[in-house]
């Protein structure tokens, strides 16, 4: 069974403020979760097409899959980076279409206030990219922990097979006929995420209340309803 995990990743209250808004290329631990259920046990492919985004998310879609009970494999598509290869590391394989963009890069955040607030911002992200490390170095055959440093300092988007020269993934998987491509087949650098306002969030809010109201509503008219029917 393949499982999509397409465009950013989101936690799920806010990918349904985001799908009400139009935006359909967003994945959340709830989609997952269902496929998951829906697999039950089987074999699944983790089609992946994503930029990352949460690293919580990445981290939560990553031990879904590390307890899931059957045979689990990802496959990089268009592109994966961030959060994304966090997510596919939960996979007992990880493999790669020729010619995808990967991209292996330190956590960011937003952090304002004084010099103490910007000092410990700067040693939360430090643990962050130690937790980041952890994940990738458990894979057999990875690259020391130095080399994965000075490539997520880069922040550079890398070639298949670049991550299996550092062990980031496990094969590439041509077509039948075609040989892998080698270095130097990046074209584009990630995009930013989407902003999601409060502004957006407070509609969605009121969307959902109007929903409700309405279907409050029309038990109502039904109840009474039936009640007028059974006194005829």
């Amino acid at each position: 069974m393949d499982i999509p995990l397409r465009g950013e990743l989101w936690d799920n209250d806010s990918a349904d403020i985001l799908r009400w808004w139009g935006w359909r290329d967003i994945t959340a631990p709830m989609d997952v979760a269902q496929a998951l259920e829906q697999a039950d046990g089987g074999e699944i492919t983790l089609l992946i097409n994503s930029p990352g985004g949460s690293m919580a998310v990445g981290n939560e879609i990553r031990s879904m899959l590390r307890r899931y009970p059957g045979r689990t494999r990802a496959l990089f598509q268009g592109y994966g980076a961030s959060a994304a290869t966090l997510a596919a590391a939960g996979c007992g394989e990880i493999q790669s279409e020729p010619g995808a963009l990967l991209c292996y890069h330190n956590p960011s955040g937003e952090q304002g206030g004084d010099y103490q607030d910007m000092e410990l911002a700067a040693e939360g992200l430090k643990n962050a990219r130690d937790c980041v490390l952890e994940i990738y170095t458990a894979r057999k055959g990875c690259k020391p922990r130095e080399d994965l440093m000075e490539l997520m300092d880069k922040n550079i988007w890398i070639s298949p097979t670049q991550a299996l020269e550092y062990g980031l993934i496990d094969g590439i998987v041509p077509l039948e006929g075609e040989e892998p491509p080698g270095p130097g087949t990046m074209l584009a650098a990630a995009g930013r995420q989407i902003r999601l306002t409060a502004s957006m969030r407070q509609q969605y809010r009121e969307h959902v209340a109007a929903l409700r109201a309405a279907e409050q509503n029309k038990a109502v008219c039904a109840q009474a309803l039936a009640r007028v029917l059974a006194e005829i």
